[in-house]
């Protein structure tokens, strides 16, 4: 059997206790940035992603509004401050040196539509990009019309003056999607920009009038991951929502290039004329260096299982769901591993969720499928596949969950996000709930390997899972030491420390650590005076953790270290942590206060209710143990009431049995510990 912790706190006092990973840690600066926030606040400034490259600079991505500020000092644009001033969501990319000063720093900026980024990485010191921008195709006043593309200005005049024919992004009016690759001093090495046309399309003139116009459009909030590999060749994963025939083209044009149109005749969501289906598929590309595409997949080849009155009208292949991304990682090979889940289409009981012939399966290809075993997990079932170079499935895994949410003691719901490959292993971050008093259950490839219980009243766990990345088998798990705990975007990997941003009890932010086989190590607390956003954290093999997250008011990481974000605006936040610790392996019997953190833990371990009428339950931080025993008040053994206790739900014992009175409760654990609890039967 394999080795796991999972390590709890059931008290709201224990969620505020930091446990410090080392006294020679510590927070070495923090910058922010904001902007206007116009009518969408919280995503105008908004960190994407962040990077390290191999000297320890730091690359920062995301999102700012008008009139943007940094460090509340306004961020200069030579020559063109009408560019700074527009308040349409526009993106930014920045490098900072080790002592957070910053390089340098670039805006892909619209003064009429949104510019939205989605992915950054850096490799082989190169910085590679993408997003979602363009030129308005409407024909209006263009002299108010422009693109500052990474320090050039493209003016609307300019394009229009230009025969439809001889057009070629970025003069070219119309959205598109863009990937770019800089070198490490900002300047661009080369770009591409990729035009993505609904099936079902109309010719006005010359002009297309677009449905769909860029391959990230699906949303501007979705991050649509690309990577670039040694070769030059660019993958992009993103979500595809559209509609016509089947019988249409998905029409693919690369770099307004006649010679790289690529019609794509996909199967899948065909609406009536009067009701558009929200059901999403999603399709991984693969470009050459030149910008032809290699080839184009479907992330979901077919469905069974799922009722025929579910059928759409004229899809011969894809049955009602929908399938959402996560998270993207790549080896050294460049395989990928991708993370997401599926939801069926009204899974309610009542709504027509009982008409879905479980299991259902979601194929990936021909021989690869998550299965969909009860409507408990058919609202999220996530999944895990790696994929070769070629787009071929190597194998999958997913995260499987057992109930029914018809029946309130019968639910279990968990939702895992991003993914990271570290030294032939995958780790993702999730969060799970269970209903009270309930007997479903979560649980990584069989019921052996399952996500503990841990308290008498609904709680968010928020955890890590990791698989051995050549065979796809679970290796471990481990869980954050808090109730309501939900994960942020992103883990980072030291050479066997584990790091996760975390939200709890939806006010508190954790940085938390454990060892990458599940011990938990330390968590720190972040404080604010208002509650922190969504968060990452990436690292590097210095000791250096950089979390980026947003913020709504000033926040303090403590040892000075601080950041005065004007408060009632969305602000992008990051900091820099070191810890020349985090470059040794983590060894738990040589760990800073691992024997006081399981102390403090089993002195939280209480029964519930208590007086009892005759059952009672054993609450708090139960990791594995052996038996529970009933003693008198002398010690006295006077029954083992469980033996070896599968741990899936929280132990209840019966006392009803035994005269009213005071007795002893004895919790045996297999770490060679007990802890005694006095319980009155009334």
């Amino acid at each position: 059997m394999k080795k796991r912790l999972s390590l709890f706190v059931t008290t709201l006092a224990t969620l505020f206790i930091t446990l410090t990973a080392s006294a020679q840690g510590e927070w070495k600066w923090a910058h922010y940035w904001t902007g206007g926030d116009g009518s969408y606040g919280d995503y105008y400034n908004k960190i994407i992603n962040t990077a390290f490259d191999d000297e320890g600079n730091i690359y920062v991505y995301g999102t700012m509004g008008g009139n943007a500020v940094f460090d509340g000092q306004t961020l200069q644009f030579v020559n063109n401050a009408e560019v700074l001033n527009r308040n349409e969501r526009s993106i930014l990319l920045a490098k900072f040196d080790i002592l957070g000063n910053m390089l340098w720093y670039k805006v892909v900026k619209n003064s009429g539509t949104w510019s939205v980024p989605k992915w950054m990485e850096v490799r082989n010191n190169q910085i590679h990009i993408s997003g979602d921008t363009g030129l308005d195709y409407v024909d209006w006043n263009w002299n108010n019309v422009w693109l500052y593309f990474l320090d050039t200005l493209i003016t609307g005049s300019q394009v229009h003056l230009t025969p439809v024919e001889n057009r070629h992004p970025p003069f070219q009016t119309g959205r598109w999607t863009f990937f770019t690759t800089l070198d490490t001093d900002g300047e661009v090495i080369g770009s591409h920009f990729v035009e993505s046309f609904s099936r079902e399309r109309i010719l006005q003139g010359n002009e297309y009038i677009r449905y769909e116009s860029s391959l990230c459009s699906y949303s501007g909030h979705v991050p649509t991951p690309i990577h670039t590999d040694f070769q030059g060749n660019t993958y992009i994963f993103t979500p595809i929502w559209y509609k016509g025939s089947e019988d249409d083209s998905l029409t693919i044009v690369v770099d307004g290039d006649s010679n790289k149109t690529y019609n794509l005749f996909l199967p899948g969501n065909v609406p009536n004329d009067n009701y558009v289906a929200h059901i999403t598929n999603a399709i991984l590309y693969k470009f050459s260096s030149s910008g032809e595409l290699l080839f184009a997949k479907l992330l979901v080849n077919h469905t069974d299982g799922i009722a025929s009155s579910y059928n759409l009208t004229g899809d011969s292949i894809n049955k009602y769901f929908n399938v959402y991304y996560k998270g993207m990682s790549f080896d050294e090979n460049d395989n990928m591993y991708l993370t997401g889940y599926v939801q069926l289409a009204e899974c309610i009981v009542g709504q027509g969720g009982e008409l879905h012939d479980y299991p259902v399966h979601v194929w990936w290809d021909s021989t690869h499928h998550v299965t969909i075993n009860d409507i408990s997990s058919a609202d999220a079932c996530n999944f895990v596949i790696k994929y070769d170079t070629d787009g071929n499935v190597v194998w999958c895994n997913q995260l499987y969950s057992r109930g029914n949410p018809s029946i309130s003691s019968s639910y279990a719901h968990g939702l895992w996000n991003n993914v990271i490959e570290k030294n032939d292993s995958l780790y993702i971050i999730g969060t799970g709930s269970y209903a009270v008093g309930g007997d479903a259950l979560i649980y990584f490839d069989n019921e052996e390997n399952y996500l503990q219980r841990f308290q008498p009243v609904k709680s968010d766990i928020g955890f890590f899972v990791g698989y051995d990345a050549i065979s796809g088998q679970y290796i471990n798990h481990g869980i954050v030491p808090a109730a309501q705990a939900v994960m942020g975007k992103c883990p980072a990997v030291i050479s066997n420390r584990l790091f996760a941003y975390s939200n709890v009890d939806g006010q508190s932010r954790m940085m938390s650590q454990w060892s990458t086989d599940g011990h938990f190590i330390s968590s720190e607390l972040l404080l604010a005076s208002e509650p922190l956003g969504d968060g990452s954290i990436v690292a590097n093999e210095n000791g250096d953790l950089l979390l980026s997250c947003q913020a709504t008011s000033p926040v303090n990481f403590g040892n000075n270290v601080s950041v005065s974000c004007p408060s009632g605006h969305s602000n992008a936040v990051f900091a820099l942590y070191h810890n020349p610790e985090f470059t040794q392996p983590f060894v738990p019997d040589d760990s800073v206060g691992i024997d006081e953190y399981y102390q403090n833990r089993e002195r939280e371990i209480y029964l519930y209710p208590n007086p009892t009428d005759g059952h009672t339950t054993v609450c708090g931080y139960m990791y594995s143990y052996r038996s529970i025993e009933l003693l008198d008040l002398q010690g006295r053994k006077l029954a083992t009431l469980l033996d070896s206790p599968d741990g899936k739900s929280l132990p209840e014992i019966d006392l009803s049995p035994y005269p009213s009175g005071t007795y002893l409760v004895k919790i045996n654990f297999e770490r060679g510990v007990s802890v005694v609890r006095k319980v009155v039967r009334r």
